[in-house]
C-alpha cells in the first residue's frame, strides 16, 4: 500500500491495486463520523463502438445510462435501495459521456456497505423481462427531460457543435434507441466495460485503511476476475468548425433562454498538459466572466440578462465554453460576450488573484469527505491519474504560459441556440 500526501497539508491517501486490476484510493479522515464511497467504471454514453476480444460491436444510444439502472437488478431480488437503508445510509448512480458511478454514503457500517456495492455491481442479472419493464422506466425518464429548457438548450448545442462525436446523442439515448437494447447487449457491454481493471473505488471518511485492505484483498467476487480486459473505443475524424451556427426552439418558457457556445480544439496546446488546459482556460474564464468581472457589471447594470452562468466542458480532444443565459435583450448580451472574447487581455493582478482563491479552496476542501473523494475520482476519469499536489500545480502557473495560451486560442468556432416563448412562434 503506498501513502500519498495532500498538498503537503495534514491528510493523507493511501493507493493499492487489487490483484483483479481494481485501482483503490483510501482517505482516512479520522475527525469525521461519516463515510463516502465510489465504484466507478470507466464507461460512457460516448462509448457504443468499440473492439472487444477482436470483435467489433455497435450497440444502441443509451445502452450506458440503460445498464447503469440494470446494475440494480438482482438475482435474489433484494433491492440494493432496501439494503443500504437498513444500515441507514444512502446509495445512488450517475452515468455520463465517459464514466459511469455507483456511490454509498451515510455513518455506519462502512466496510459491509462497501462490500455489499462492490457485491451487487459485480453481480449482473439481466432478462428478457427485466429488460422491458425498465425500458418504460426510462421513456418517462426520457420525455419528462425532453420539456426542460435547459436540457434542451445542452442537447441541441451538442448537435449544433460536433459532427461525429456520439456526444451528439443524449445520455439517456432516445426513445426509438432503448427498444432495441437487448439482454445480450446488456451483457456485451458488461464484460467489455465492467472489469476491475476498467474501474476505480475511492473511499474516504471515517475508515481505516487497514481494514479496506483487507475487505477488498478477500473480496469474493473480486478475486474471480482473473483476466483483465482490454477495449478499444472507436476514434473519431471530428472537424474543428461546427456543424450549425445556429437553432432556434420555442418553449414553455417566459424569457428567452440561449446558450453560446465556442469549440476549441485542445490539440493546438500540445506543450500543456490536460490539466493546465484546464487551469489556464478556468483563469479566463473567471477573469473575463466571473463575479468581479467588467462583462458581468455591464450585463447586470444594464439589464441584458436576469442571470447568466459559465462553464467549460470536455469531449475528447475538444473543450467548449459555453455561457447559459436569460435574457429579454439577447442580441445586445451576445454582442457582449463578443466583444469580451474579441481581444483577451489578462492583468498579472487578475491572475495572482485568481490562483490565490484556488489554493484557499484547495485548503478548505482537504476537510470536506465528499469533495475530496470526487476530485480523486474526477481526475482519474479526466486525467487517468491523481494530482495530490494541486496547490504546487496552481503556484506554478505563470503569465507566460497563459498569453502563450491565449495566443492559441481559437474562438471563432462558435454556435448559438435560442429558446424563445412558445407565444413568438404564434405570432
Amino acid at each position: 500500500m503506498k501513502k500519498i500526501e495532500f498538498n503537503n497539508l495534514d491528510q493523507e491517501m493511501y493507493y493499492f491495486k487489487h490483484q483483479s486490476g481494481l485501482d483503490v484510493y483510501v482517505v482516512p479522515f479520522l475527525n469525521k463520523k461519516n463515510f463516502y464511497a465510489i465504484l466507478g467504471c470507466k464507461y460512457g454514453s460516448k462509448d457504443v463502438e468499440f473492439t472487444f476480444n477482436k470483435k467489433e460491436y455497435k450497440k444502441p444510444y443509451g445502452i450506458a445510462h440503460f445498464l447503469e439502472h440494470k446494475i440494480f437488478e438482482q438475482e435474489s431480488g433484494l433491492d440494493p435501495f432496501a439494503f443500504f437503508a437498513k444500515s441507514g445510509v444512502s446509495a445512488n448512480a450517475s452515468t455520463t459521456f465517459d464514466n459511469t458511478r455507483y456511490y454509498v454514503w451515510g455513518v455506519n457500517e462502512p466496510y459491509d456497505n462497501i462490500d455489499y456495492l462492490l457485491n451487487f455491481v459485480y453481480s449482473p442479472y439481466f432478462t428478457d423481462e427485466n429488460v422491458l419493464k425498465e425500458e418504460g422506466i426510462i421513456k418517462e425518464e426520457i420525455l419528462m427531460y425532453e420539456d426542460d429548457p435547459e436540457w434542451a438548450l445542452d442537447d441541441n448545442m451538442r448537435k449544433n457543435l460536433f459532427y461525429e462525436l456520439p456526444v451528439r446523442e443524449k445520455i439517456a439515448g432516445t426513445v426509438d434507441s432503448i427498444l432495441d437494447i437487448t439482454k445480450e447487449d446488456l451483457y456485451d457491454v458488461y464484460k467489455a466495460f465492467y472489469n476491475p481493471s476498467n474501474m476505480y473505488l475511492i473511499v474516504g471518511g471515517n475508515v481505516s485503511k487497514d481494514i479496506i485492505y483487507e475487505r477488498i484483498t478477500n473480496h469474493k467476487i473480486l478475486n474471480s476476475f482473473k483476466e483483465k480486459t482490454k477495449v478499444k473505443r472507436k476514434e473519431y475524424l471530428e472537424p474543428n468548425d461546427v456543424k450549425e451556427e445556429f437553432k432556434e426552439l420555442f418553449m414553455n418558457v417566459t424569457i428567452p433562454k440561449i446558450r453560446y457556445s465556442v469549440k476549441i480544439n485542445k490539440e493546438k496546446f500540445e506543450d500543456y498538459s490536460d490539466i493546465e488546459i484546464n487551469m489556464y482556460m478556468g483563469i479566463i474564464m473567471s477573469v473575463l466572466f466571473g463575479s468581479t468581472s467588467d462583462f458581468k457589471e455591464k450585463v447586470m447594470s444594464e439589464n441584458l440578462t436576469t442571470g447568466f452562468y459559465v462553464e467549460k466542458n470536455r469531449y475528447d480532444k475538444f473543450l467548449t465554453l459555453d455561457i447559459t443565459a436569460e435574457s429579454n435583450k439577447a442580441d445586445i448580451f451576445i454582442d457582449e460576450i463578443n466583444k469580451t472574447l474579441e481581444n483577451i487581455v489578462i492583468k498579472k493582478a487578475d491572475f495572482e488573484r485568481i490562483k490565490k482563491i484556488w489554493i484557499a479552496s484547495e485548503i478548505r476542501m482537504i476537510d470536506n469527505i465528499e469533495l475530496t473523494v470526487d476530485n480523486i475520482y474526477s481526475d482519474l476519469i479526466m486525467y487517468g491519474k491523481v494530482y495530490n499536489n494541486r496547490i504546487e500545480l496552481i503556484k506554478k502557473l505563470n503569465m507566460k504560459k497563459l498569453n502563450k495560451f491565449i495566443e492559441n486560442l481559437n474562438l471563432t468556432n462558435k454556435s448559438l441556440v435560442m429558446i424563445l416563448p412558445n407565444k413568438e412562434k404564434d405570432n
